[in-house]
């Protein structure tokens, strides 16, 4: 199979903005140059997919994603449908506009940006500074900045938080 640069290129970009979301959002990143290395890259347009497998490395201003594995899928209009992030963990890192990096990481990150739905699968934690949350699954909205966290019974059935008052109150007086 023989694939465009500039096919693959468009391909990449449009799976990249998963992480252009308000809630990781500094504003110009999604402007920014896209940088995608890995050990080997595979697109099929027929069926709108590109796999990207070995040591991946996504990014984007200040956007990074690392996976072993990283699927992404475009519908039949070439718009984003889904992007899989596979990994040990996959991660996910990006500067927000007030300076400070959000984390993440699973064994799974997956993206649906018709429901603008991020869903972190397997040992999720999502963090900023010394504040985080841990469960199974975490589930984020990140157009009603809304979160779900879940765990089954393998990590003990529950979830944690841990919030430290001190980082709130920066984040109070800046606004």
């Amino acid at each position: 199979m023989q694939y465009s640069t500039q096919k693959l290129s468009k391909l990449l970009l449009v799976g990249l903005l998963l992480v252009s979301s308000n809630a990781y959002s500094l504003k110009n990143d999604t402007e920014q140059p896209l940088n995608v290395v890995s050990k080997e890259q595979v697109a099929d347009f027929n069926s709108n997919k590109a796999i990207f497998l070995g040591n991946v490395v996504a990014t984007q201003g200040s956007m990074e994603l690392k996976a072993d594995k990283a699927e992404l899928l475009r519908n039949e209009q070439g718009e984003l449908q889904e992007v899989i992030a596979y990994g040990k963990p996959a991660t996910f890192k990006q500067l927000q506009d007030n300076g400070k990096v959000v984390n993440s990481q699973s064994a799974i990150i997956h993206y649906l940006p018709e429901k603008n739905l991020l869903i972190l699968i397997g040992r999720a934690t999502i963090w900023q500074d010394n504040s985080h949350v841990n469960g199974e699954k975490i589930e984020y909205n990140t157009v009603t900045k809304q979160l779900k966290a879940t765990n089954d019974n393998s990590q003990g059935g529950r979830v944690q938080s841990i919030f430290i008052p001190q980082e709130f109150q920066n984040d109070k007086n800046k606004k």
